[in-house]
């Protein structure tokens, strides 16, 4: 992880060596931002019947309607602007984060406040299952070298959502993920095998050392 001053390649810190080129960059779309990330559906769900269930248990202990509405203007508000800041949030880092993959290594640029990027070389990468959700979008998600040290808290939202040990990076919400998929392969044919895998399968994976397998 390193902090970085300006961009000379959007979603570089420096211009790329000889012989790296650039094959691939994404970032998350805004609505998997929102509903995988900062759970905004479920949150909205779940203030919406807490502040209904309030107001029904209110209105049979004959409470004044008065006293009932002001109730419901305020937990509304509140609930309203904490919605509000988590919708700003998911477009602030869907904006932010850059995806790159060059022939030689994963770059993940990251963070609204202060801007940081993490450089993953291709052979620390072990292994990276392809997830796609209902919604069209899809996750990446990688496992890297046990000697390759990641830091769950810096690399987040782009990690697996569950704190975990050893960390996974995760390329989250890429509107399109088979692209991407294709890309690592691509990559990873330089220096693994790569062999085709059923989607429908258990555990669909894009690539292992030695033996890189791609979701179709």
């Amino acid at each position: 992880m390193m902090e970085y001053e300006g961009e000379p390649i959007e979603g570089l810190p420096e211009v790329l060596p000889e012989g790296e080129s650039l094959i691939w960059q994404g970032r998350p779309t805004v609505g998997a931002m929102l509903k995988r990330v900062f759970f905004v559906p479920q949150l909205a769900l779940y203030f919406g019947l807490l502040i209904g269930g309030h107001t029904i248990y209110r209105l049979t202990e004959s409470v004044p309607m008065a006293q009932v509405l002001g109730t419901l203007v305020w937990q509304s508000g509140l609930a309203a602007t904490v919605l509000l800041l988590l919708v700003w949030l998911a477009r602030a880092y869907a904006r932010s984060i850059l995806y790159t993959l060059t022939s030689a290594r994963l770059v993940v640029r990251s963070g609204v406040a202060l801007p940081m990027m993490v450089n993953i070389p291709i052979e620390q990468i072990v292994s990276a299952d392809l997830r796609v959700h209902r919604d069209g979008t899809g996750d990446i998600l990688l496992r890297a070298s046990a000697d390759r040290q990641l830091y769950w808290v810096l690399l987040w939202p782009n990690v697996s959502a569950w704190y975990s040990r050893p960390v996974r990076p995760c390329l989250r919400g890429l509107s399109d993920p088979h692209r991407a998929a294709t890309a690592f392969a691509g990559v990873a044919s330089q220096q693994v095998d790569v062999v085709t895998h059923d989607q429908n399968a258990d555990k669909p994976q894009l690539m292992t050392r030695g033996h890189a397998v791609l979701a179709s």
